[in-house]
């Protein structure tokens, strides 16, 4: 009877804690945060946030969206009490300082001393940087148990804070179950054999401006729309036996397009962070090395190009919730000794997460104090680069960027326009024709002009990058960049726009939407015809294959209305039932659908819907994460397959599953024996996994895929994946870049130049001259086949010139390659892509290689 009351009792005295004063995260979680071996999973983040909700005046938890698997995604207000409730009133504020062009100077001066400073930290991006996570449950306790003889009280008076506890939900719900799942075992506090994100994994931080996921897009709709912050800090994690903890200033290379007071403003407020972590005691802090200012589409850098300061800290990790020792003989050599960017070296020494959380209250409690001593100064800056924005033209910038009507691909068009919408960017469309820099534009012409808040943004964007070369002699090895050299936004989605110089008159209106920017064309004829050239007429070729629908693909040009269409159309023989599911589906993705009269039969090829298979190896790629998305956002269905499905205990081969195969991007070992190369900078980061998930698809796999094109099907190789082919199938095929050193042959995420074959299968609806990303690319050497091979080269490298955006090294190496290729092997087909086609969801402009040969089709008799 006793065990009966005392467990009764014990919930009811707990539900009392708010009487007494506000439940601890160690008095809910019944573990104090950081402890070693524990960890809050999101739905006890979220559940003591709610608790906060109830319990305290200073916080107010919202949902700003879903996750990719619909988890909500939230984020903590909190400030005084009498801030909370004139939120609107601040945010309106914000919105006034923002747009000089509708705020004077002399509004802008009362606003400024009216203001409170805004500042949004995010937290646990990257899944197994768990840390942030944790400690965002001490730091809101923190901050709304002050008293008003507090600091903490201070800053709330100042400061409207923003927490996001974790920025993929989805991910940080898996590691902990992962964790917990495994712990007291040797896999403890090991890798995952997926992705932490559903789709991006490590690369949900290179999203941040093509807003494919829901959680870029709903974080950046906080930064750019709706609340405006001024400071924004992204925590982050990184290797074990470097500092403890990176914080800004950054170090060179910097976006030429950001404004000197934003990288004052970064270098003000790391610096104080530097100076409150030294003062408690906390050493290995470290700034300028490893993380540069040169934009890469993260989380926090493309906060810059918008004016905001964008900070970011890299604490040195453990093993997910486990310590770690490091021995002082381990510490790595550039970080033993003391130097003005590094006064205080950790010795070595035991590492836990508990550390991790010190750090890192210590840190965001010293950015709300510098935002708070500075205040009004963020305010003023906030509005002064906004008119710098928008007064001050810089030589050599461009006064406009049109996106013309005239399009190959409009349907694209319009979801880049879309894009730089989702980031701020102001886009106007034309009420009336005019004429820019001696060139007529019609009605409905896109417009961009450069004077706006956020130009540094759009020119980021728009503009080809050259990423400096840092050495001091050529013959030294190339310094990489962090990630990517180059981006530019209508070069990988393949639109044409036009820089204009000087400045002109025009009728414009903002635009409300990103509407289609082409005209519907009436349709009488028997055929209905979908461009080739537009990626949407891949997706409604796809929707109506899933319908059951007869559809052609015409190996010949077909003549329609006013145009002549290249190869590649796909031809609908008309029909009620057709005609309904086209104009739905025309309807929904604003696709231009022609038609014709008479088609030649000879030139015809029946499509049928393939059955597609991905690879996914236990690998976590991330490649094949895109790919899958890639294929998500097109409608188009497939099959996850792992290395089972290779093997002969498979109840069924993959000729009589499947039509096409992909192997998305990865290292030949890693695909054949399930780890990667010894001598791969990613080895020493290769850790076991349980039984189930070891190893590859071996030798026997292998010969599955021999016999499975032998038989008919089609292999498709992406990238570093087109190597199996190369090594295990010996085609007529080799990789002239391969042991290359970086000091002959260098190209880091650049976009070059090819020419493409458009009368190809691969090649449909693709410009004769194309821009492609490079990144981790192929150059094919090509001989004469003999045997069972044959091949067609599709696209190939420019022979001077290649270089679009970015950074170069060694042109000659892919001069007169090819970039991708078209091999027949027996009865099949290999599709070798030298090129990220799909990369990260971004590259719009070379999808449709992967489009046709997800579709290829042999031709009909009288073609051959």
């Amino acid at each position: 009877m006793i065990r009966k009351i005392s467990i009764t009792i014990i919930p009811l005295i707990l539900s009392l804690f708010p009487l007494f004063g506000i439940t601890s995260p160690e008095q809910f979680l019944g573990f104090r945060v950081g402890a070693d071996r524990k960890l809050a999973d999101y739905q006890q983040i979220v559940a003591y946030l709610q608790k906060l909700d109830q319990e305290s005046a200073n916080l107010q938890l919202l949902e700003i969206g879903r996750s990719t698997q619909n988890r909500p995604i939230v984020m903590a207000v909190i400030s005084s009490e009498q801030n909370l409730s004139r939120l609107d009133h601040y945010k309106s504020i914000l919105k006034k300082l923002r747009d000089p062009r509708s705020t004077p100077d002399t509004e802008a001066q009362k606003l400024t001393k009216e203001g409170k400073v805004f500042v949004l930290i995010t937290c646990n991006l990257h899944s197994t940087e768990i840390a942030s996570a944790q400690m965002a449950l001490e730091f809101s306790y923190k901050l709304v148990t002050g008293d008003s003889a507090s600091p903490m009280q201070r800053f709330l008076d100042d400061v409207v804070l923003l927490l996001i506890p974790s920025s993929n939900p989805d991910g940080t719900q898996m590691v902990c179950d992962w964790y917990k799942k495994y712990l007291g075992t040797p896999f403890e506090g090991g890798r995952m054999p997926w992705l932490y994100h559903p789709y991006a994994g490590h690369d949900n931080n290179r999203d941040w401006y093509m807003f494919n996921l829901p959680e870029t897009r709903a974080i950046s709709q906080v930064l750019y729309h709706d609340w405006l912050p001024q400071i924004h800090l992204d925590e982050h994690q990184m290797g074990s036996t470097g500092a403890r903890m990176f914080i800004p200033p950054f170090m060179d290379p910097t976006v030429p397009q950001i404004q000197p007071l934003l990288w004052r403003s970064v270098a003000l407020c790391g610096t104080n962070m530097a100076f409150d972590l030294e003062r408690e005691g906390y050493s290995g802090v470290v700034h300028r090395r490893s993380f540069t200012g040169w934009w890469i589409g993260a989380c926090d850098d493309t906060s810059w190009l918008h004016n905001v300061v964008g900070l970011l800290s890299e604490g040195a990790s453990v093993k997910i919730a486990s310590p770690i020792y490091v021995d002082p003989i381990e510490v790595d050599k550039t970080y033993s000794e003391k130097r003005i960017d590094f006064p205080n070296p950790w010795p070595g020494g035991w590492w836990r997460l508990r550390d991790l959380v010190d750090y890192e209250l210590t840190l965001s409690l010293s950015l709300l104090k510098t935002a708070s001593l500075y205040r009004e100064e963020f305010l003023v800056n906030f509005h002064r680069m906004a008119k710098t924005s928008i007064e001050k033209r810089e030589k050599n910038e461009p006064y406009a960027y049109i996106v013309p009507v005239d399009q190959q691909d409009p349907w694209t068009a319009r979801r880049m326009l879309e894009v730089m919408r989702l980031g701020g960017v102001e886009i106007n469309r034309a009420r009336s024709p005019f004429t820019a820099d001696g060139r007529q534009y019609p009605t409905g012409t896109a417009v961009i002009l450069t004077s706006q808040p956020y130009k540094p943004y759009t020119l980021a964007l728009l503009e080809r990058q050259k990423y400096p070369d840092l050495r001091e002699r050529e013959e030294e090895p190339p310094i990489p960049p962090y990630d990517n050299a180059g981006w530019t936004l209508p070069l990988q989605m393949g639109v044409a726009t036009v820089r204009i110089e000087k400045p002109f008159s025009a009728d414009l209106e903002p635009a409300a939407s990103a509407e289609p920017v082409f005209p519907r064309q009436a349709r009488t004829g028997a055929f209905s015809i979908l461009d080739p050239r537009s990626n949407g007429s891949y997706e409604l070729a796809f929707q109506l294959l899933k319908e059951n629908i007869k559809i052609f693909r015409s190996s010949i040009p077909i003549q329609v209305e006013r145009e002549t269409l290249p190869p590649g159309a796909f031809v609908v023989p008309r029909g009620k039932s057709d005609d309904e599911q086209l104009e739905k589906g025309a309807a929904q993705m604003g696709n231009a659908i022609h038609s014709a009269a008479s088609i030649s039969d000879t030139s015809l090829i029946q499509l049928r819907l393939p059955r597609i298979a991905i690879y996914q190896s236990w690998a976590a790629g991330m490649d094949e994460g895109w790919t899958r998305y890639v294929l998500d956002d097109f409608a188009i269905p497939y099959t996850i397959i792992h290395n089972d499905d290779f093997q002969a205990k498979a109840k069924t081969p993959l000729t009589a599953r499947f039509d096409v195969v992909i192997l998305p991007s990865e290292n030949p070992n890693m695909i054949k024996d399930g780890k990667p190369d010894p001598d791969s900078r990613w080895s020493r980061y290769f850790t076991p996994l349980p039984e189930e998930y070891v190893g590859g698809i071996g030798k026997e796999g292998v010969d599955s895929l021999k016999t499975f094109v032998g038989k008919g099907g089609t292999l498709i190789t992406l990238c570093e994946s087109s190597n199996l082919v190369i090594k295990e199938f010996s085609p007529p095929v080799s990789d002239n870049l391969q042991n290359l050193p970086s000091s002959k042959f260098f190209c880091p995420s650049s976009i070059v130049a090819i020419t493409v074959d458009p009368t190809s299968q691969l090649g449909y609806g693709m410009p004769e001259n194309a821009a492609a990303l490079f990144a981790d690319g192929l150059a094919f050497s090509t001989s004469i086949p003999s045997g069972e091979w044959d091949r067609q080269v599709v696209a190939t490298y420019n022979t001077e010139n290649i270089l679009l955006s970015g950074w170069l090294i060694g042109e000659q190496y892919l001069t007169r390659k090819a970039a991708v290729l078209d091999l027949k092997y027996k009865q099949g087909r290999i599709c070798m892509m030298g090129i990220p086609v799909q990369n990260r969801a971004q590259t719009h402009g070379t999808y449709k290689f992967l489009f046709n040969a997800l579709l290829y089709r042999e031709l009909p008799i009288a073609e051959k």
